[in-house]
């Protein structure tokens, strides 16, 4: 049986997607190549050990690869996911992207606007979904998994700091899943992924989204895992960028974390000056 040795476990638009693609770069990482979120701890536990261990390589195929591993944004958020991921991999690695809470409040609308078809303005979809923003509150998240893990086996990283500095990013990786820093390719971790836009075929590519979530509860993933790897999501999605967050709004509604950031700096033992600035 093969099963993961890492976990990335959030958070959700807070640059997940770009670590996935960071860390499949690597030729000694193994990352699920037919979807990027894998959600067994949250939405599929129910299937099984048997279910989890397809996604990953075959044991004779396993030997090849340092880090093994998944990355679903969602466990981080999942009261259960923690005593589950620690009964299931008591040894694993634990890895969680932070973002600026409202930089990821507003990625989130991103999301929103561009797969879910919404129209109105951030202040509104904060005032119909505030968890939007309680969501950035990660100490509250990250506590639950401190009762299961020593903190050295969780690694955060700060989003912001993560993508300019990408080499130490990089080392940080390296050093945290012991793999070989000097193995990631030069290019890998430059460029935007995944980024917000305001898609040309909105309402198209919002029934395209939501035909893909239905397919997944009717446990038809492997059709949808067939679409996304097409062109067709990249097509539809192609339109104006994501409308700049507006930095007043985003210093007033800043003002409600100030202790959550000394909480998180104190209990994760990270420096998140960057956000305070």
């Amino acid at each position: 049986m093969t099963l993961p040795t890492f976990l990335g476990i959030g958070a959700p638009r807070a640059g997940t997607t770009w670590l996935n693609t960071l860390l499949a770069s690597h030729p000694d990482v193994y990352t699920p190549t037919l979807r990027d979120e894998i959600n067994f701890f949250d939405q599929y536990y129910e299937r099984g050990l048997s279910w989890y261990e397809t996604l990953f390589p075959q044991p004779e195929h396993a030997e090849r690869y340092q880090a093994i591993g998944e990355i679903s944004p969602q466990y981080v958020e999942c009261a259960d996911c923690p005593e589950r991921i620690f009964k299931t991999l008591p040894q694993s690695k634990l890895i969680v992207m932070l973002r600026h809470p409202v930089n990821r409040a507003h990625s989130q609308f991103g999301f929103y606007v561009q797969r879910r078809n919404y129209r109105g303005s951030f202040e509104d979809f904060l005032a119909a979904r505030p968890r939007a923003l309680e969501r950035g509150f990660y100490s509250r998240y990250l506590k639950r998994y401190l009762r299961y893990f020593d903190r050295t086996r969780i690694l955060a990283l700060i989003f912001e700091d993560a993508v300019i500095d990408i080499l130490q990013t990089k080392t940080t990786l390296a050093d945290f899943l012991a793999i070989a820093v000097d193995k990631f390719p030069p290019s890998a971790g430059s460029g935007k992924v995944n980024p917000s836009s305001v898609p040309i075929f909105q309402f198209l590519y919002g029934c395209v989204a939501m035909t893909g979530r239905q397919l997944r509860k009717w446990h038809l993933e492997p059709v949808v895992d067939f679409v996304m790897r097409t062109s067709i999501p990249r097509i539809l999605a192609k339109g104006d960028s994501l409308p700049p967050l507006d930095e007043e709004l985003k210093q007033r509604l800043s003002q409600q974390y100030q202790d959550e950031f000394d909480e998180l700096e104190q209990c994760m033992q990270i420096d998140v000056s960057c956000w305070r600035k």
